[in-house]
């Protein structure tokens, strides 16, 4: 027996489960749409808070801020050269373009978490569309592809984004809805 396509897939355990629910049209677009967070929440703790602490000083969310432009780009690109992961890097682009367009503070850092978000969200999507298209037919791909889509279209990207830069805590922002009531069946 086997587990069908999802044994298969190179992603993280959050990811393979969104890619599960998007998969089976059993599922609402409202419950694809709430899987969708958990699994960024799972990329963005992969950044370490030490590596975040550095970003919000460079981007000038500290007591001391940082006044010259120049030095903040610096310190950007010093952070992006020891980044340790993939999403410490994403941070640190989006950080690098963020200051490109003149901002600076804890909007600056939140703009760039949003940015982050948004393109690891796009990631995903591509890679979740990849692996339907090895393992089944292109027209299945197709589905999954714009489901997800619908999905992170629907999401609040940027209130995630946001509360994963103010620190709230990822369990708290991915609690999933409890549907075991008589009346919590499938939708009609």
């Amino acid at each position: 027996m086997s587990d069908g396509p999802y044994k298969t897939l190179k992603m993280s355990p959050k990811w393979r489960a969104l890619a599960k629910v998007a998969g089976n049209a059993a599922h609402s677009a409202a419950e694809v749409s709430e899987a969708v967070p958990a699994a960024l929440a799972a990329d963005w703790r992969e950044i370490g808070q030490p590596f975040l602490r550095q970003m919000r000083a460079a981007l000038g969310d500290d007591d001391r801020g940082m006044l010259l432009a120049e030095v903040a780009k610096q310190e950007v690109a010093r952070l992006r050269a020891q980044a340790t992961n993939p999403m410490e890097a994403l941070l640190a682009d989006n950080a690098m373009d963020v200051l490109r367009d003149g901002h600076r503070g804890s909007a600056a850092f939140e703009e760039a978490a949003a940015a982050a978000i948004i393109e690891r969200a796009d990631r995903g999507l591509r890679q979740v569309e990849e692996h339907y298209r090895r393992e089944t037919s292109q027209g299945k791909a197709a589905d999954i592809r714009a489901r997800l889509t619908k999905s992170v279209a629907a999401a609040n990207l940027r209130g995630l984004a946001s509360a994963l830069a103010a620190g709230v805590s990822t369990r708290d922002l991915t609690a999933p809805t409890d549907r075991s009531g008589l009346d919590d069946g499938v939708s009609l």
